[in-house]
């Protein structure tokens, strides 16, 4: 079955929150283009999907990812143009009935390229291919508008915090999909990791996330509602993301309206990880 709410790529919705940025002169944080324009993220992530489906006993779904993404930054119409280079990928994601899916770099045709204004919106310039099972285990659209954590745009002291809310759909041969959370970033302070001087900032909020596709020719509705948080450490002296944890908690359901059955309750939970290659 295709769960595309849930399913799209943990990579990107779980695991990220990187990017370029700086301290301006005037002690804002906000987006620019970085000291070094380009850049290469490792990115990890990995989600547990439980349906109970009553009689039928409980069903589950383990996704996992792994990738190596190029990036390079430039001035941008709206701030500052990304463009994404998928150098290697390896999406898995296990079915209670049928076969697991996979999904590889040789299944993303083409870069992803997108502009962020001076706090973290995205906005979509050009969008990969997908082709297999990376139409729905890959979504770029939700890497546009979640990949890049939102930043206030002005100065800031250890201990204030800044909300911002992040909204996106998007539509595949698959199936369609929308999110919309709100999240609140807390400065924590300064940190020396390894030398480096960086500054540590965490978030938390909530998420919902509605999806709808058809698996052997019935239409699958789910939409999920939960918790999401996590932390990363920022390199004002290079504007640069070094690093940065994510997880989700989320319950809802899912429903066959073919099949005359009930909406099965359904929790997904995950975690992620990213890193600035080289430190």
């Amino acid at each position: 079955m295709k769960y595309a709410a849930a399913s799209a790529l943990l990579l990107f919705g779980l695991a990220a929150c990187a990017g370029p940025g700086a301290v301006s002169p005037s002690g804002g944080l906000m987006y620019q283009v970085p000291e070094s324009p380009s850049v290469v993220y490792v990115v990890e992530g990995g989600q547990n999907i439980n349906i109970d489906a009553g009689p039928m006993g409980s069903m589950s779904m383990t996704s996992s990812s792994e990738a190596m993404l190029a990036m390079s930054f430039a001035a941008g119409a709206n701030g500052v143009q990304v463009t994404t280079t998928f150098q290697e990928l390896s999406v898995s994601m296990t079915q209670p009935m049928g076969g697991s899916l996979s999904a590889s770099e040789s299944d993303i045709v083409g870069d992803l390229v997108f502009t962020i204004d001076p706090k973290g919106e995205g906005t979509v310039v050009t969008l990969p291919e997908t082709k297999g099972s990376a139409e729905q285990l890959v979504s770029p659209v939700s890497f546009v508008h979640e990949f890049f954590p939102r930043l206030p745009g002005g100065a800031v002291s250890p201990g204030e915090t800044w909300t911002d809310s992040i909204q996106w759909e998007a539509s595949t041969g698959d199936g369609d999909v929308s999110s919309s959370s709100v999240v609140t970033y807390t400065m924590v302070g300064d940190t020396v990791v390894d030398g480096l001087a960086l500054l540590h900032i965490t978030y938390e909020g909530e998420a919902d996330v509605v999806g709808s596709g058809f698996t052997e020719g019935m239409e699958v509705l789910q939409a999920v509602s939960g918790d999401v948080a996590g932390m990363f450490l920022w390199d004002p002296a290079r504007g640069l993301m070094v690093s940065g944890e994510s997880s989700q908690d989320m319950d809802g359901t899912v429903e066959v309206p073919a099949a005359g059955m009930p909406p099965m309750p359904v929790s997904v939970s995950g975690s992620g990880t990213v890193r600035l290659q080289g430190g």
